[in-house]
């Protein structure tokens, strides 16, 4: 059954000369069960830089994917100790992530909960920098 609820997203990325930079934003979206998984969906806006934009992540217990399909298209896995490799697509052009989770932590449930992913991003085989997701789900009150 799918629910509406709000979503807090807080991202710190450290470049590779050491600077963090922070954003914040909470939106809503909708929470549902497929199969195992938890499915969460919403809408990016202007604030995020990614307006026209809709971004799904999938949880299981051990992994998480994050899917975005409008103006940017891309698939990032993360799980934990390993690499994968995704096409990361704009209207600019294209560029290849490589996405290696140090860290993935899931509490959901059909209720809302977190999510915890620790990471390190390359561009092009090139470092990137590390990266820390924490999503916040929860029911939205009429």
């Amino acid at each position: 059954m799918e629910k509406q609820v709000l979503i807090t997203v807080n991202s710190v990325m450290d470049d590779s000369s050491g600077e963090s930079d922070k954003m914040s934003f909470v939106t809503e979206g909708i929470l549902y069960k497929e199969n195992d998984d938890y499915v969460i969906s919403y809408k990016e806006s202007e604030i995020t830089g990614l307006d026209g934009t809709t971004t799904t992540l999938r949880v299981s217990r051990n992994s998480v994917t994050l899917t975005r399909h409008g103006n940017v298209d891309t698939t990032m896995f993360f799980e934990k100790g390993k690499t994968h490799l995704s096409d990361y697509n704009t209207k600019y052009g294209s560029v290849m992530l490589g996405i290696t989770a140090k860290n993935v932590d899931v509490n959901l449930s059909e209720s809302g909960g977190d999510i915890k992913v620790d990471y390190i991003l390359e561009y092009n085989r090139s470092y990137g920098g590390r990266n820390r997701l924490y999503v916040s789900v929860s029911e939205r009150k009429n």
